[in-house]
């Protein structure tokens, strides 16, 4: 038997109060004593502990006939609720797995995709399953290229969510002052202004030394920011050139009986009326040459017309009247049966032969070239004029004619 010292008081008083009982406990085996005693321990406050031991005494009372089965041991424990409370915790915490397992994978992480080129950037997104929006916007990056993204790499966002980027439109686009005929100081601070990149090149001029007397591309024309504009600059010196060419002049000058087309394509400055020619019905490049040819200025027009296209279909002032060199002719030239879709034609003046004819021909022109005498030295293999004009739209894969500056002195 458990050591008296160590039953608890009010078990003891009740043992004491039933000899009968107290009989009993003691001739039970000391394990089942034991066991006894803690079940009565685990009840819960002092109505809980005081009722297990009136079910103690219950059990051991000789007179209801206890079974052996009910003295031996307390009544098995009832953990029911625990089994309960375990089997809710398992739902909740299956619930909240479930629950953030499938939010995550829900997520996806926003790649880095500035730097890249649209596409590349876009098709990144998506396999991310995320939709790119692209929007355009000015930036030092190159054309095509993204400088922007919201949301930023790295951040986790819900997958077919919106990514949008900023794609460059590159550096935006400035129009070039006109320079000729201010220093080289002023033209260069404008240049600067207009963010634009100034080159110099030293020619020689009769104009003071330090004065523009040309440029590259010419003023009035929209290039992209940080463009190089070339200025030719005077030295002060006529040079060996001038004296050259004065000496050409004068030659010619004095034989200027042949004929005056000879003279005004020589570079003379006769005023002498002169005939129009008959250009209609030619093709347009010899009809243009006709009228250049004798110092006449020709406004080529497109026209709609079942003739083939750049045929030339009417002139006016007509055949055989007398203007003075410099008087424009309007020429009409056909578009052709079946025209192209229109476009507008750039602004080559005042750029190089070259130059001029591959900005043509990258906006889907043909080119035809024309020289015209100049006695400014500046525009020596320049563009002096282009028809038809710059702006104008007509049809793509027509002629546009450049007049080339050649320096007669």
């Amino acid at each position: 038997m458990p050591d008296p010292r160590a039953f608890p008081d009010d078990v003891a008083a009740a043992l004491e109060r039933n000899p009968e009982a107290r009989d009993r406990f003691a001739a039970l085996p000391e394990q089942q004593q034991v066991e006894w005693l803690r079940w009565i321990d685990r009840a819960r406050g002092r109505r809980g502990r005081a009722e297990r031991i009136q079910e103690l005494i219950r059990r051991l009372l000789p007179q209801r006939a206890a079974t052996e089965e009910e003295v031996a041991g307390p009544p098995p424990r009832n953990y029911w609720w625990v089994w309960l409370l375990l089997l809710l915790l398992l739902v909740v915490g299956g619930l909240l797995a479930w629950y953030f397992l499938t939010r995550g994978s829900d997520k996806t992480t926003v790649p880095d995709v500035t730097g890249l080129q649209q596409p590349a950037a876009e098709q990144r997104i998506r396999d991310k399953h995320l939709d790119p929006l692209s929007r355009t916007g000015r930036s030092n990056r190159p054309l095509g290229v993204v400088f922007a993204q919201v949301p930023g790499a790295g951040t986790q966002v819900g997958k077919n969510q919106t990514v949008t980027i900023s794609v460059s439109a590159g550096p935006g686009t400035v129009v070039v002052p006109r320079l000729v005929g201010l220093s080289q100081g002023d033209a260069v601070s404008a240049l600067t202004k207009a963010k634009l990149v100034p080159q110099l090149n030293n020619v020689s001029s009769k104009k003071p030394a330090g004065t523009v007397v040309g440029q590259k591309p010419p003023g009035g024309k929209s290039v992209p920011q940080g463009s190089t504009v070339t200025l030719n600059v005077s030295t002060g010196t006529g040079g060996k050139g001038t004296t050259t060419a004065t000496t050409t002049t004068t030659t010619t000058t004095a034989t200027t009986t042949t004929t005056s087309a000879t003279t005004t394509s020589a570079g003379a400055t006769s005023t002498t009326p002169v005939a129009v020619p008959t250009v209609s019905n030619l093709a347009q490049t010899p009809a243009l040459r006709r009228l250049n040819t004798l110092g006449l200025r020709p406004t080529v027009v497109y026209v709609s017309s079942s003739q083939p296209a750049n045929r030339v279909v009417a002139q006016k002032p007509a055949a055989g009247t007398k203007l003075r060199p410099g008087s424009r002719v309007r020429v009409s030239v056909s578009m052709g049966p079946n025209p192209q879709a229109s476009t507008s034609v750039p602004d080559v003046t005042g750029e190089d032969q070259a130059t001029a004819a591959q900005d043509l021909r990258s906006a889907g022109f043909r080119v035809a070239v024309l020289n015209r005498p100049t006695k400014d030295q500046s525009k020596d293999g320049m563009v002096v004029e282009q028809q038809p004009k710059a702006g104008s739209n007509i049809p793509g894969g027509l002629q546009v004619t450049i007049f080339i500056g050649r320096f007669s002195g």
